[in-house]
């Protein structure tokens, strides 16, 4: 046996921690940042809180500036100025404080961004994860995603591979039975009886006819009874740990839109965050000749650090701003009218508009809450993907709209002659939402409203 050493090349993705930091403030809530700003404020000296600007007026020394390692302002948030808007009662503020558990999106866009999948098939897996409902599965059509991306079907097909292949198992199935195969995949149990059991007899299973599939797989029923139950212990919503559908569950909105004349602007809420800056104590020490070389070695170090934490907080705000405004571009008639009006909105198409990637959006949506005329809504609220668009049908309609839509025909059906899914269709069709019947079943069953046999009353 001889060993030698052969060079070889391998291209690797190395992420430096100062990114990795200001990814992290990015998809971080502002509740959990605050967490986090007063941890660097007990940490890292130079820092300190600074008090409103009125009562504190700055000036900058030009020579402390030229010092600057990273050429950004010292100080965090950058004043502006905007349109006064109405201050939080303090018990409202209160009530609606709560530090939410990781998100998601944010769990699967870390996932991603780990990856060393090619760009095309980065740009497909953002979108679909921006399509998963709260339960984990994907709900919007690959063809949709083809359409919101621009890339091609196998490309599509790749990226939903990739995105089944994270944590948790089971995530972006497009049905119960692919979410439990996924999750026996996981476990190395694909070629075992519980997959065939629900590749092929789901629903004998899901009636418990357990003697006809012992017949149709030849097994003894005493395997078929404990392949069920090994299925029982699966979960039925591989996301649902992430993201608690949870009627308690209150939030500290991040932004509000408000009415400008004709136009509605964001308006980010600043105050939640503590204002910082760097210690002129610690920076005239800085500049104090007659300090030793390893103090001043050891202030440089901790400037530096958190001159880069105020730049991150700055970029993370700025990010938040472009994208809220380009929602209230986009969204305009959602806040003048209601969900009917939401339009068709992907991360992709708004994503270029900001000028950053597809997994920069991700990270801005995740885990954030914005106030509207309306209520309290996730960000991702806003983004859904189209039907319709084409020749005879009009502008497209977001998918939310024509959930609202399917639920308000249903309510006024007459119970003793329910609508089919055929009947159903056409009528969303002549309403300018042209949908295939097999949607119209995948977003009744969301809607929890029942086929038509079942909705009929005597």
């Amino acid at each position: 046996m001889s060993l030698s050493l052969q060079p070889s090349l391998r291209q690797t993705t190395s992420i430096s921690p100062q990114i990795q930091q200001s990814l992290q403030l990015l998809q971080t809530p502002a509740l959990e940042l605050q967490t986090l700003l007063h941890t660097e404020l007990q940490t890292n000296p130079v820092l300190e809180e600074e008090l409103p600007p009125a009562e504190t007026p700055e000036t900058t020394d030009p020579e402390q500036e030229d010092e600057d390692p990273l050429g950004q302002n010292l100080d965090w948030p950058v004043s502006s100025s905007r349109p006064d808007r109405p201050r939080l009662d303090p018990r409202q503020a209160l009530l609606e404080s709560k530090v939410l558990p990781e998100s998601l999106t944010d769990h699967l866009v870390s996932q991603l961004a780990l990856s060393a999948a090619d760009p095309a098939v980065r740009q497909a897996a953002t979108e679909i994860i921006g399509n998963l409902d709260e339960d984990g599965f994907l709900r919007a059509e690959l063809s949709d995603i083809t359409s919101a991306t621009g890339v091609s079907p196998e490309v599509v097909q790749q990226a939903l591979t990739l995105v089944q292949s994270f944590h948790p198992p089971g995530i972006a199935a497009r049905s119960l039975p692919e979410a439990l195969l996924l999750q026996l995949q996981s476990r190395g149990r694909e070629d075992f009886l519980e997959a065939r059991i629900v590749q092929h007899h789901f629903d004998l299973l899901g009636k418990r006819k357990f003697s006809e599939i012992s017949s149709a797989l030849g097994v003894p029923v005493d395997s078929v009874h404990a392949a069920a139950e090994a299925i029982a212990r699966l979960s039925p919503r591989p996301g649902a740990a992430f993201a608690p559908d949870r009627p308690d569950l209150v939030v500290r909105p991040e932004a509000s839109f408000v009415r400008d004349g004709e136009r509605w602007v964001p308006q980010l809420e600043n105050d939640l965050l503590p204002r910082l800056r760097i210690s002129d104590t610690y920076k005239d020490l800085m500049g104090d000749e007659s300090a030793d070389s390893q103090t001043r070695s050891y202030l440089k170090e901790r400037i530096r650090s958190a001159r880069f934490l105020l730049h991150s907080l700055e970029r993370r705000q700025e990010t938040l701003q472009k994208l809220l405004e380009v929602i209230a571009l986009r969204q305009a008639d959602y806040f003048s009218q209601g969900t009917s009006a939401l339009r068709p909105l992907t991360m992709h198409e708004v994503a270029d508009q900001v000028g950053v990637h597809e997994t920069t959006i991700g990270r801005a949506v995740a885990n954030k809450y914005v106030r509207t005329p309306h209520g309290v809504v996730p960000l991702r609220f806003f983004f859904a993907t189209g039907l319709g668009g084409d020749s005879g049908f009009g502008p497209a309609v977001a998918n939310t709209q024509a959930k609202e839509v399917l639920a308000e025909i249903v309510a006024r059906e007459t119970s003793g002659k329910p609508y089919s899914d055929a009947a159903l269709e056409e009528m969303l069709r002549e309403r300018g939402i042209p949908i295939a019947r097999r949607t119209i079943a995948k977003y009744r069953t969301e809607l929890g409203i029942l086929p038509a046999h079942l909705r009929r009353r005597s």
